[in-house]
């Protein structure tokens, strides 16, 4: 007796929820990072900040979504308040990647620019589960982060999503520079990204797969 072959088909959309205090970045327009850098630029000033402060966080937002464009985000969100003690700022990056050969995607996540002794910095490998998706790997840690040429010292989350019937993984990543909160920064990305679905009828923000080596070399 022949086994029936099944054939597993890809999700080719998502669904996220964020906090109500959060927003979505348009991250394929230069039009759209302006708009979020002066809407922080504002609203720091607001709160009392320099404007040479004001600007710092705007151009931090900025480099953010610049990052977010050039790493060929599908979607990004974050939140810029401002409290007693501070601002908090922090970004989520919605991605699809290939796995490397080896197929160590975690490993590939948090080897880039990482020193050979930390002086500081620190990761944890582990598995959660996604109530609509699933079983999914997890890095999260204190890791130095490049964004435009610059370097900061963040709170960083990777949660790594196999998707059905591909190769390619949903990669969701959190990241803040706020360190003294960063427990509380992980439990907020882990609670974002459980809400987590995967959707197969065009509902929701479009999976696009990463463009192939001889695409990114026609794209210049």
């Amino acid at each position: 007796m022949t086994g029936a072959t099944t054939t597993v088909s890809t999700p080719n959309g998502f669904r996220l929820r964020t906090p109500e205090d959060w927003v979505d970045y348009a991250v394929a327009d230069e039009a759209s990072e302006n708009r979020m850098a002066n809407d922080v630029w504002t609203r720091a000033r607001e709160g009392g900040f320099t404007e040479e402060q004001a600007g710092q966080y705007a151009e931090q937002l900025r480099r953010s979504v610049r990052e977010a464009r050039r790493a060929g985000a599908m979607h990004a969100a974050g939140v810029f308040q401002l409290y007693e003690d501070g601002p908090l700022t922090a970004s989520l990056l919605v991605s699809v990647v290939t796995p490397p050969a080896t197929g160590d995607i975690l490993g590939a996540l948090t080897a880039v620019g990482q020193p050979a002794h930390a002086d500081g910095t620190w990761r944890r490998v582990s598995t959660a589960q996604i109530p609509a998706v699933g079983t999914v790997g997890r890095v999260h840690g204190i890791q130095n982060v490049t964004q435009d040429g610059a370097a900061m010292r963040c709170a960083v989350m990777h949660t790594v999503v196999p998707l059905p019937g591909s190769a390619n993984v949903l990669v969701v990543t959190g990241s803040s520079p706020n360190l003294a909160e960063a427990e509380e920064l992980f439990e907020l990305f882990a609670t974002i990204t459980g809400t987590l679905e995967l959707t197969w009828d065009g509902d929701g923000p479009a999976l696009t797969p990463p463009a192939s080596p001889q695409e990114s070399a026609t794209r210049g």
